[in-house]
């Protein structure tokens, strides 16, 4: 029954066509006068009627977008083309403003681009890496207060011609989703690693996400948009921001981890369905492993679908870690 129920579970998934879009994978609510965000590539597309408060690897305020509010962003990296009408926190990485802003700009970053359209009515104060690059068009009326990382940050790096050039080829990077064959390769090289030096936890570790697949998915997905919420209201404070980019590089680990799980899931998922027969342990683990690495390939490659699929697939590798760790856990 529970084989039934998890082929029933993977058709229906891969007949939602719907949530394949990258936009459905951002969390978004609405509290106390606030927007709030949090996903991978956040893009902010629509005006804002309050303040704003975002969090992903990448965000984006598009340039015909209006905040009413207040802005607080974090991420690796982002970029502000639309207008702000309040103040504007941003504790990142790599960030480009090239829109204008009505209050004071507060900036916590590597580096720091402000484009030829940039109009900062109140103070700009940023602490990073060196000087910001600066267009010759770009307006601050307030003050500019500077800090660096270092003493030799040096002069401010002159602008370059193609002062946007590398934003749009990184964000041109980011738009697709793709498992290529080499790393469908390097996937199965990782689970076959885990499968064959830790058999009896990949075993638990199917039977957890077996036994209770939409639980596994939930407690994925729960991780998957919940943690950035959890480092926005990390990095609301600059005691916070340790933590906060913590949870970042431990949101990327356990998101390859998934990877990995989700091919030894479904891959032991599909061996048993089929009812294929190995003889010892190892044949039957090298079979899932295989199967397991080439299904996700061929299932993330499948247009609008493929998006849909290999998100949910990584929640049902996560969510099968949680279910087998807590498993291990009330053991002890």
């Amino acid at each position: 029954m529970i084989r039934n129920a998890l082929a029933s579970l993977f058709i229906a998934l891969l007949a939602f066509p719907t949530l394949a879009l990258a936009e459905e994978s951002t969390v978004r609510w609405q509290s106390e006068g606030a927007l709030f965000l949090a996903g991978a590539d956040v893009v902010i597309s629509e005006n804002v009627e309050s303040d704003l408060r975002a969090s992903g690897d990448s965000i984006i305020i598009a340039d015909d977008v209006t905040v009413d509010g207040d802005a607080w962003l974090a991420g690796r990296r982002i970029v502000v083309d639309g207008a702000v009408d309040g103040d504007l926190d941003i504790r990142g990485q790599s960030v480009l403003l090239n829109g204008p802003i009505d209050g004071d700009v507060s900036v916590w970053a590597v580096d720091l681009v402000l484009g030829p359209d940039t109009e900062i009515d109140g103070n700009l104060s940023y602490y990073t890496s060196s000087s910001a690059e600066v267009a010759e068009d770009a307006r601050v009326e307030g003050e500019i207060e500077s800090h660096f990382f270092s003493d030799d940050a040096g002069v401010a790096p002159e602008m370059p011609e193609d002062w946007r050039g590398r934003w749009e080829d990184q964000r041109a990077d980011n738009v697709a989703l793709e498992l290529t064959l080499p790393g469908a390769l390097v996937l199965a090289i990782f689970a076959g690693i885990l499968v064959f030096l830790a058999p009896r936890w990949s075993d638990k570790l199917q039977v957890a996400a077996s036994d209770s697949p939409a639980l596994a998915i939930f407690y994925g997905l729960v991780w998957m948009l919940g943690l950035p919420v959890v480092a926005v209201f990390a990095a609301f404070t600059i005691i916070g921001l340790p933590f906060a980019f913590l949870l970042i590089v431990l949101y990327g680990v356990v998101f390859c981890a998934g990877m990995v799980t989700a091919a030894i899931i479904i891959g032991g998922f599909l061996v048993d369905l089929a009812g294929l027969e190995f003889g010892d342990g190892s044949g039957r683990r090298l079979a899932l492993v295989v199967v397991g690495s080439l299904v996700l390939w061929a299932g993330a490659g499948v247009p609008v679908l493929g998006g849909f699929f290999w998100f949910v697939s990584i929640a049902l590798g996560i969510g099968g870690i949680l279910i087998a760790g807590r498993v291990r856990y009330e053991a002890l």
